[in-house]
This record gives C-alpha cells, sequence and structure tokens, in this order.
C-alpha cells in the first residue's frame, strides 16, 4: 500500500520543522531559499498534495470563486468576461469554477446550489437570470456580485454605460450626415416593444434621444425582436437573428434607412445578412453599427461597433468579490460602471 506523505513525513524528509513546511507551501512567512528549495524538492519527490477541503473547513475559507454564466455561445463577450475573472483571480491565489446555465433558471438555482455546498467564498453571476437565485446566494451570507443586467440592488454590481456608448454611435452616424437610422433591440415582448432589461433601454434611448433632437425620429424604423434561444441562435439553416428580418421589413415596406444601429453585434450580423442577399453594399448603400464588439471583427466588411471592456469588467467582478472577503462591508452595495467606446471600422 502506497504510503500517503503528510507535512510532518516531508519535513523529516526534508530535515526541517513541520512549521517551516507549512510556510512553503502555503506561502506565508519568511523561509531562507535555500530551505525552501530543500522543502520543494522533497515535495516534488512524493505524491503530496494539499488537502484543500480539510484546509477549507479548518479556514473557514475555500480559496474558489464561483462563476454562474448565463450561456458561453454564441456571444463571445461572456466567454471574455469569464477570462477576466479568471485572470484576477489567479493572480489574486483564487480559484474559479464556472458554471454554465444557458439562461435556464432552474439550471441557474442548481449552479447556486451546487457553488453552496462546494463551500465557494464568493458568486459573481455574468449575467443573472433570476433574483430568486441571486437572493439564494444572498442568503446563504456569500459575498455575490452582478455583471451588467441585474437582478437585485441588494449585491455590487459592474456595468456598462450604455446610453453613453449608444450616443456616442448615433452622433457618429448624425455626423457622416445620416437621418434615416433604424434601429433593432432586443425585447422579452417584441409585439408590445417591453424591453428585456435597462442594458436595452439605456441603448434604445440614446436612439430615441439623438434623432429626437435632430427632429428625426421615424418610429417606423424600430424593430425589437426576439430573446433568442441558444438552440435557435446556433441554428445553422436559419439567418443569423431578427436583424435579417427587420431589414428587408423595412425595404419591402419602402421605408429604407440609409443607417442601422443595433444592440448587439448578433443582431448587426443579421442585418448584415439581410443586405448581402438583397444586394446592398455596405457601407455604400447602407451603415451598420453593433454593440459589444464581439463579432464586429470577423464580418466583411469589418463592422463599427461600440466595444464593451469585456475582460476590465470580469477583473473588477472579481476584485469586488475578493474584496468583500477581505474587507466585510455594511454599506450599500457598490455599482462600478465602466465606459463603452465606439470603435470605428470599415
Amino acid at each position: 500500500m502506497t504510503r500517503q506523505h503528510t507535512i510532518k513525513s516531508i519535513a523529516e524528509k526534508a530535515g526541517v520543522a513541520t512549521a517551516t513546511v507549512a510556510r512553503v507551501l502555503h506561502g506565508r512567512g519568511y523561509v531562507a531559499e535555500a530551505t525552501r528549495e530543500k522543502v520543494l524538492k522533497a515535495v516534488s519527490e512524493t505524491d503530496y498534495r494539499i488537502n484543500h477541503i480539510a484546509r477549507s473547513l479548518k479556514r473557514n475559507r475555500s480559496n474558489v470563486i464561483g462563476h454562474i454564466l448565463k450561456s458561453t455561445v454564441p456571444n463571445p463577450f461572456y466567454v471574455t468576461v469569464a477570462r477576466g475573472v479568471e485572470a484576477y483571480c489567479r493572480e489574486s491565489g483564487h480559484t474559479v469554477l464556472t458554471y454554465n446555465v444557458e439562461g435556464d433558471a432552474d439550471t441557474e438555482r442548481k449552479a447556486v446550489e451546487t457553488f453552496l455546498n462546494w463551500r465557494a467564498d464568493a458568486i459573481i453571476f455574468t449575467t443573472p437570470t433570476s433574483e430568486a437565485n441571486v437572493d439564494l446566494a444572498l442568503n446563504a451570507r456569500k459575498p455575490v456580485v452582478q455583471v451588467e443586467r441585474p437582478q437585485s440592488d441588494r449585491t455590487d454590481r459592474i456595468v456598462v454605460d450604455n446610453y453613453k456608448g449608444a450616443r456616442a454611435a448615433m452622433l457618429h452616424l448624425i455626423d457622416h450626415g445620416h437621418r434615416r437610422i433604424a434601429f433593432v433591440g432586443q425585447a422579452v415582448d417584441p409585439a408590445l416593444s417591453v424591453l428585456s432589461t435597462y442594458v436595452e433601454a439605456e441603448r434604445f434611448g440614446a436612439y430615441r434621444d439623438v434623432l429626437m433632437d435632430a427632429d428625426a425620429f421615424d418610429e417606423r424604423l424600430v424593430s425589437f425582436g426576439r430573446a433568442y434561444s441558444i438552440e435557435e441562435l446556433t441554428a445553422r439553416d436559419v439567418p443569423l437573428s431578427d436583424g435579417y428580418a427587420a431589414l428587408r421589413g423595412w425595404w419591402a415596406a419602402g421605408l429604407n434607412p440609409t443607417a442601422v444601429v443595433t444592440s448587439s453585434d448578433i443582431l448587426a450580423a443579421g442585418v448584415l445578412q439581410a443586405a448581402y442577399s438583397m444586394g446592398l453594399v455596405v457601407p455604400r448603400d447602407l451603415s451598420i453599427i453593433g454593440f459589444d464588439d464581439t463579432l464586429a471583427t470577423f464580418l466583411a466588411p469589418l463592422l463599427t461597433s461600440v466595444s464593451l471592456p469585456s475582460f476590465d469588467i470580469g477583473q473588477a467582478a472579481a476584485r469586488r468579490a475578493i474584496s468583500q472577503l477581505t474587507d466585510p462591508r455594511t454599506q450599500q452595495p457598490v455599482v462600478e460602471t465602466l465606459e463603452a467606446t465606439l470603435i470605428q471600422r470599415a
């Protein structure tokens, strides 16, 4: 039977005290470099592994951050945020467990319960699907951070100034002489034009306000698409998004916008597909601006888009979560707002 090595056996092998081994393994306290090398050599020659479960029970801290992703496809925004979370946690000595829930509230609840069972120190939602699930984590006295589209005002939130970003896009088109500018957004109920979240409301609000100031707003050039399921968005035999139907509908009605602003690159890609199918040349016949800058550089031509600082958002979320572990706060939740930037392309 293989011997299970312990800190004591490692100390005996290296010829040092157990406390010295502990300082080396946990990275705390001073240890002479020569001694550290002896300990690490002894560890490398054995099968010793730190018992993280026992350690977390003793310290009431697991050094694990639970990250719940709304989805991983088709929008790269979520994956880039996850990279930011992982990068910050890696530097701070934390491990990230990621759970993809594909926008399903029941799966999201299971994710929260899983992280609670694994004694995760904090939970990040990118982005939350259900307020009840956010409350579930809060009621377990876990630090919680919500990224964009928050469902609750009881936690720290990392958000983006969507209004400012969308306004920059609109002013760019106005400066280039456009007045018949259409908008494609996402709504919970397209028939009622009920916007999905305040994020979509901010983006549409900037569009409307700029055109109202220019006395050029035409509600007929506004289209709200559905919030697609993962299966629909990844289907290979249908247009990419409701942006496709919107543009063809405007042309069929003789409305003929000269530019289209969308609330996501996915919707912009659908508009571009429709333009191609109709023989329109972008940007000669039609200008298109996306939002989030996730697909814009993979399309032809390269689209102008409002870029979200996705990686920075992830880092900010991880920083807020970890800061709550070391400095529990009693004040109101913190809302950190990052800037969106218009990236001009072809």
